[in-house]
């Protein structure tokens, strides 16, 4: 069994002078032929071993706003066949989405944005450049760099792109983005979903990275690697038990404002263990300004 306590080696960013000069930047389509500057990126990633803590058994130990993370069970209605079946998606799956986060988000909210939602499969080795990022009928495979999804700057441009004329009376409250993770069709037994904790990340270690795609500017955040940090997994996840990731959150009143995460490979795994499959969905809540859930604006 892939469990316990372990070490394994994920990829970070690695610092580079070249950050003192410009961006750090990935171009997510391709390059026309004419441009003069034919770069996709300036960035490397290094190699580096961390130790990943087992949670199985103590998973009531950690929470969105102490750690970025929690663990949740709640059975599904979702079948693998059913996870790249948009009709289904919006019309069965999403309700159950919902219903997770009322139960679970600290605080409630007042209104929840489902923005986007992504299949991964670590039988998927590499994917092409000309993937279409909008097409969410599409798997994407594992991704084994430790990051964060949005850069506070991303989540207010995606708060001004969906919520139009109202979007200053959103941000005027508080927001989050919070992701529902959960494996597919079996356990994972080679490529859990990890995650540090939130207090043990400092922001002294993040590095802002724009994302260019063909519809959309934006920007994650990339943690240096810190022997500080603590990492946590949960063994043998199973399809019934979701993961609540913490991308971004405006309040100044909690411990735990985003959640640098990552998939590795467990070494305990072996060539017959079953790929991993999982999907997540990804959550704008707001509070809104009046509401009794203090609340930081984002400016």
């Amino acid at each position: 069994m892939a469990s316990g306590t372990v070490k394994a080696t994920v990829n970070y960013i690695k610092e580079l002078p070249i950050y003192n000069e410009e961006k750090p930047f990935q171009i997510l389509m391709p390059i026309p032929p004419d441009a003069e500057d034919q770069r996709t990126s300036n960035i490397e990633f290094e190699k580096k071993e961390q130790i990943f803590n087992d949670i199985r058994g103590q998973e009531d130990q950690f929470g969105l706003d102490d750690d970025g993370f929690q663990i949740v069970h709640s059975p599904t209605a979702l079948h693998p066949f059913d996870a790249t079946n948009q009709d289904f998606i919006k019309t069965r799956y999403l309700p159950e989405v919902d219903e997770i986060l009322r139960r679970h988000v600290p605080g409630g909210f007042d209104r929840v944005l489902f923005f986007d939602w992504r299949v991964r499969d670590a039988a998927i080795l590499q994917e092409s450049p000309e993937i279409d990022m909008n097409d969410l009928s599409r798997s994407l495979r594992t991704v084994g760099y430790v990051h964060i999804d949005h850069a506070p700057r991303s989540v207010v441009l995606r708060v001004q792109l969906y919520m139009g004329d109202e979007a200053d009376h959103f941000l005027s409250g508080r927001v989050r983005v919070i992701n529902v993770w959960r494996p597919l069709e079996h356990e994972v037994e080679d490529q859990p979903l990890a995650y540090c904790s939130a207090p043990t990340l400092s922001q002294t270690d993040l590095v802002e990275c724009d994302h260019v795609r063909r519809q959309y500017k934006g920007a994650t955040l990339y943690p240096y690697f810190n022997p500080e940090q603590k990492w946590y997994y949960l063994s043998n996840q199973s399809p019934d038990e979701v993961t609540l990731l913490k991308i971004f959150d405006s309040s100044e009143d909690v411990k735990a404002n985003t959640c640098a995460h990552c998939a590795f490979q467990h070494p305990l795994s072996t060539p017959s263990s079953k790929k991993r499959k999982s999907i997540e969905i990804r959550c704008l809540i707001f509070n809104y300004p009046d509401s009794t859930t203090d609340a930081t604006p984002i400016e």
